[in-house]
């Protein structure tokens, strides 16, 4: 009876469409990790909140960016953000249409599209990971929960 009652839990589950798999990290990026001047944004759920991590080449662990609510430019509504130990301050903009978003200094010294990042297996060569987004609507679901 037992083994009934998990078969039964298991069909209920697979044709639901619950998934286990839920999606808590995306990530855009200029070029990758062999690249001499990759850059990346992350959007990442962790067990301490929400965390934007702005990362590149020298500074591989990236910089922990402080959210300071949004910001309209032109038509899109974006995330202000400062980076830390800096008085320099950016806006995140989404660009559903071409999978990136737009990183872009309020100084108008610094402004950079970063294409969906992907993670997992290529040509069946590499590991698989479970939290990445590498959908765009998963991509922007996430990063939507970031620009209210």
């Amino acid at each position: 009876m037992g083994n009934l009652v998990s078969i039964f839990f298991f069909v209920l589950i697979t044709t639901s469409g619950y998934s286990q798999d839920k999606k808590t990290y995306a990530f855009f990026m200029i070029g990758n990790y062999a690249s001499p001047n990759w850059e990346k944004i992350a959007f990442d759920f962790t067990d301490s909140g929400k965390v934007i991590t702005y990362s590149y080449r020298k500074n591989e662990q990236g910089h922990k960016l402080e959210p300071m609510g949004t910001k309209t430019v032109g038509n899109l509504k974006g995330l202000r953000v400062r980076m830390p130990k800096t008085d320099k301050t950016y806006v995140i903009l989404k660009d559903r249409k071409n999978q990136k978003v737009i990183m872009m200094s309020e100084d108008g010294t610094y402004k950079k599209s970063f294409p969906l990042g992907y993670e997992g297996p290529i040509d069946g060569r590499g590991t698989y990971c479970a939290v990445c987004a590498n959908e765009p609507e998963e991509a922007f679901a996430i990063v939507d929960s970031f620009i209210r």
